[in-house]
């Protein structure tokens, strides 16, 4: 565990305690753009933002983001991991980390794509109403902050090209990172979770980040079960919208690269393949 990691943790249990949350063993169960912490045996997950500066670090506004439209959409009975009932679920502060709190929920067998889907629309539903303020589809404003903070390269200018031509498109309250790896299979059925990214756009945003990594790399995933019972949509629409997710993704791997090199391989492949997909869309 890293310092940062061990801070993020600290300050997560410390709020509980205050709260009088029993903590006997913080176990974390994910240590990325901010710290996923079950603080056992109590059935409530902790989220802790990294404490790291913008853009080197994520947003603290996400966490508080990611609380509101989660929520929202909780309160609609759609199918998702609900801010926590047995605590303030938050937003709290605590030694530089934003800390917001969540329903324990346990895993339980292997992920029912097409109930994934079903469930992805029933949120969109839910989310139709949120009037919150959010960023765009893409977060363009983000990622040319985060590609100011690059050296200049053909990758870099191939990012800022696609944010330039992004469709301008009404749109709604999403997820912002809609692919199945942020939806957990439960004893009930699929909850999506990690709102961190919600954004406004429209829908085939989120139905982008769905089949992403199909699209990349040609394979036949859970993410195209999930569209297919996702029902209906505009696939030309969902196809513009594939480099604007990618290219926000892209970015934040570049940005991480420094402190993630391990992407650095399969990054090269992803953009190679963008580049040639927003060529062949242009051609």
């Amino acid at each position: 565990m890293t310092r940062e990691t061990e801070s993020a943790v600290a300050a997560a249990v410390a709020v509980a305690r205050d709260a009088g949350v029993r903590c006997a063993e913080p176990v974390v169960l994910r240590d990325a753009w901010h710290a996923l912490v079950h603080l056992a045996p109590s059935p409530i997950v902790a989220r802790a933002s990294r404490s790291l500066d913008w853009p080197g670090g994520p947003s603290p506004d996400d966490v508080v983001r990611e609380l509101a439209v989660a929520a929202h959409a909780a309160s609609h009975a759609a199918p998702v991991v609900p801010p926590s009932d047995e605590i303030d679920p938050g937003p709290h502060e605590r030694d530089g980390h934003v800390v917001t709190f969540w329903r324990y929920v346990e895993e339980s067998g292997e992920l029912d794509a097409a109930a994934a889907g079903r469930g992805l629309r029933a949120i969109h539903d839910a989310l139709a109403d949120f009037d919150g303020a959010l960023p765009a589809a893409g977060h363009p404003e983000d990622v040319r902050e985060m590609l100011d903070t690059l050296e200049g390269s053909e990758h870099v200018e191939l990012m800022r090209e696609i944010v330039s031509r992004a469709p301008d498109v009404d749109g709604q309250a999403l997820h912002g990172d809609a692919h199945v790896w942020n939806c957990l299979q439960t004893a009930d059925g699929p909850l999506w979770h990690d709102f961190e990214t919600a954004c406004r756009g429209p829908r085939e945003y989120d139905l982008a980040a769905l089949v992403n990594v199909d699209v990349a790399t040609g394979r036949h995933s859970s993410g195209q079960d999930a569209l297919a019972a996702y029902g209906e949509h505009d696939a030309e629409l969902l196809a513009s919208m594939l480099a604007v997710y990618a290219a926000w993704v892209y970015t934040s791997w570049l940005t991480a690269l420094p402190r993630r090199p391990e992407l650095a391989p399969v990054l090269d492949e992803r953009l190679r393949w963008l580049r040639d997909y927003v060529s062949e869309r242009s051609s």
